[in-house]
């Protein structure tokens, strides 16, 4: 994995350098520390409802919406760092959540005997998503640049505070079912570099982060 001027490369609003020069430990302590995957999944989608809502109604907990913003960034800042990275994100076929087609996970469940976590986590990304994460990453900036997806999110955050609507919103409230899920999505993809890379990683070289 490249490290060398990646400092100097990028200017992110939460990944501190430290975290950019190491990424997989960034990884591992943000999921094993910080998050749980279904937590946040729900905490975002609570968030942008409230933020879509043209009333006062408030869904989860407003006082997380910060939070839920800054984990939404670094995600965000994770894919672009590891997309511009030449570290080899594909999973080996022989690893238990590859998916042998390009399948949505609706056929992936009907077609598999059973099914346990972190399976059960990637509900949204398709089968050469998962198997090569940066197929998705190349997507999501195609979608939105970075900078377009800091003002997203900072625009989410501020119709989650005010009686107005996201959705009124000129430039991109038409697009907030698509913004919605690239946001699940990239939480998902980063989750599959946590369980393919981040975590054999730190289980070797930091497995404090595992107590």
């Amino acid at each position: 994995m490249k490290t060398a001027n990646t400092t100097q490369e990028f200017d992110f609003s939460y990944l501190n350098n430290d975290e950019i020069d190491n990424p997989l430990h960034c990884i591992g302590y943000f999921f094993t520390k910080q998050v749980y995957i279904e937590e946040l999944r729900i905490d975002i989608h609570n968030w942008v409802k409230t933020a879509c809502s043209l009333s006062n109604d408030q869904f989860g907990d407003p006082d997380q919406f910060a939070v839920i913003h800054q984990h939404c960034t670094k995600l965000l800042e994770i894919a672009y760092l590891l997309n511009h990275d030449d570290i080899d994100l594909r999973i080996h076929n022989y690893h238990p959540i590859y998916r042998l087609h390009n399948d949505c996970f609706a056929w992936h469940a009907e077609n598999k005997q059973t099914l346990s976590c972190p399976d059960l986590y990637y509900r949204n990304l398709v089968g050469d998503e998962i198997n090569d994460v940066k197929t998705f990453f190349e997507d999501l900036f195609e979608f939105m640049t970075l900078d377009q997806w800091y003002k997203i999110l900072d625009l989410l955050f501020i119709h989650s505070k005010q009686e107005t609507s996201f959705t009124q919103q000129e430039q991109y409230g038409h697009l907030i079912i698509e913004i919605l899920s690239y946001l699940e999505k990239v939480l998902e993809s980063i989750s599959v570099v946590y369980e393919t890379k981040a975590l054999p990683y730190i289980n070797s070289y930091y497995p404090e982060l595992l107590d």
